[in-house]
């Protein structure tokens, strides 16, 4: 899509009708079945392999469960700006053994069209009852609080996934209800090739389950840390930092706000591409219709302005990771869709320098730096003892500091959403329509992926909810207030199979 380049007091704006979810060609029905299976217990079969090292565990009460659908990292299991045959691409994770050739950045990915590589917008919804006996359990991928991830293999198909099973009785006791609720609304609506997939969700009497898309290339966290210097080129992170914006654009029509970015809960797919991750954080806005933004220049194509999408939101609660928090959820002030470029200004900083830019010694220290201090980019020319600084050009800095405004209503992003980011210069090389078709700069080897069993012991970040441990206070309350939720608070969890267009059991 071609943004507009005529300066804002010229644009024209106009309402349009259409939903998001058809303005983004989703297919998903409306009518969800809610049928939950009282009968399903923990998958069970065969011994688990717990192989996940003490850093993965969070002793923080209020930390949601940490990394859905990743798999543990292991020295050698990214490889560099490498492409992959078609023919391998094709093949799943249980028989790819192939290695990589290397190829041009830019260089299209061509995909067969019997397979999905990864979310398809195309999704058919069905009633159809399975339950964790239906999958054998691998090993444990990561545990939280409320929860473990389990890697696990659907019997009958012999499919790999990642399996997320939530404790109903931990979560009542901690006031995550909301929470959970709240991720699976977004993982069955929300359909988009740089967000991970849902195929089941399904409830026993003692636990949910989210059945996703298992990504072989675990963590973008993990990944960044066998990177030379644990960090990228400026040419690298602007692909990943423009397949991040897409994902937040679709997030903001759909009428969300992800409040969670971090390179912790960014997946790598077997194909290289982003998905993102964890939406237990994400708030929703009221119903609200996207706007067109016409430009009064005639070669200029319509843009969306996603922000009026969520015009709508007045969120106050203090939730995020400690480095990423926006300065006005600090302030306690009300917080709208703004507070996810501000997070993408945190990521794209950290992509190229290893660090945050506010960083402290302690989570004071931090919050004062992000309340007062500016930006500041290290000198290239610097004394470095193992990897130098790289000099980054003047429209990567201007991006950073105007995402990181500390005025959230002068902050990039605050007039039309995704739009103004993707307008900038700093994007100028990206063609975001054909995203999907470039090579990315890191490409999982697939022949590690399901023997990688060692989780390396790199510290992470932990997301918190200031008010989890007291009372639940959420900024919508329209998750679960019905007269049934009373009664039982999972009457509203939706057990619900997902096809995907392009699956091989798609119908």
């Amino acid at each position: 899509m071609v943004t507009a380049t005529a300066t804002f007091n010229s644009l024209q704006t106009t309402k349009i009708s259409i939903p998001a979810h058809k303005l983004l060609n989703s297919q998903l029905s409306a009518d969800l079945p809610s049928k939950p299976f009282v009968n399903a217990t923990p998958p069970n079969e065969g011994p688990v392999n717990d192989s996940s090292d003490k850093s993965t565990t969070m002793s923080i009460a209020s930390d949601p469960i940490r990394r859905t659908a990743s798999n543990p990292d292991f020295l050698g299991s990214h490889t560099g700006v490498k492409s992959i045959p078609s023919q391998l691409l094709s093949e799943r994770l249980s028989s790819s053994t192939s290695t990589l050739v290397k190829a041009g950045r830019d260089q299209p990915i061509h995909t067969p069209t019997s397979k999905r590589l990864y979310a398809s917008n195309s999704v058919k919804v069905k009633d159809i009852q399975v339950g964790s006996s239906c999958f054998e359990k691998i090993r444990l991928l990561g545990k939280g609080d409320i929860g473990r991830v389990f890697l696990v293999r659907r019997k009958d198909k012999d499919k790999l996934y990642a399996m997320k099973v939530l404790s109903k009785t931990e979560m009542v006791k901690r006031n995550k209800i909301k929470r959970a609720l709240r991720e699976q609304e977004i993982l069955s609506s929300c359909h988009h090739p740089f967000i991970v997939p849902l195929y089941h969700s399904f409830q026993s009497d003692d636990h949910l389950y989210f059945c996703m898309e298992y990504c072989t290339g675990g963590e973008f966290f993990r990944a960044l840390q066998l990177r030379p210097g644990k960090c990228l080129k400026e040419a690298e992170a602007r692909f990943y930092a423009a397949e991040v914006t897409a994902a937040l654009e679709y997030l903001h029509l759909m009428g969300y706000v992800y409040r969670d970015l971090k390179p912790e809960n960014i997946l790598l797919h077997e194909s290289g591409h982003i998905m993102l991750t964890d939406f237990d954080l994400s708030s929703k806005a009221p119903t609200s219709e996207p706007v067109v933004i016409k430009s009064s220049f005639f070669y200029s194509s319509p843009s969306l302005d996603t922000k009026s999408c969520i015009s709508k939101l007045k969120a106050n609660s203090f939730v995020g990771t400690e480095e990423y928090l926006a300065p006005e959820i600090i302030r306690g002030n009300h917080h709208c869709s703004t507070v996810d470029w501000w997070t993408l200004g945190i990521l794209i900083f950290e992509m190229l320098y290893a660090t945050t830019p506010f960083k402290g010694v302690n989570r004071n220290a931090t919050f004062r730096n992000i309340l007062r201090e500016d930006v500041h980019f290290p000198d290239p020319r610097e004394y470095h003892p193992v990897y130098p600084v790289q000099n980054i050009s003047k429209t990567c800095k201007s991006l950073i500091q105007r995402l990181l405004h500390k005025d959230e209503y002068r902050r990039l992003g605050s007039r039309a959403g995704a739009s103004d980011i993707k307008s900038h210069a700093f994007f100028k090389p990206i063609n975001f329509a054909l995203l999907r078709h470039m090579t990315p700069p890191i490409i999982p080897e697939p022949s590690k992926g399901i023997d990688a069993i060692n989780f390396r012991n790199i510290k992470e970040s932990k997301s918190f909810d200031m008010f989890s441990t007291f009372s639940e206070k959420e900024d919508d309350d329209d998750v679960a207030n019905t007269d049934n939720a009373s009664l039982d608070p999972f009457a509203n969890f939706s057990s619900v199979t997902l096809y995907h267009d392009g699956d091989s059991d798609a119908e």
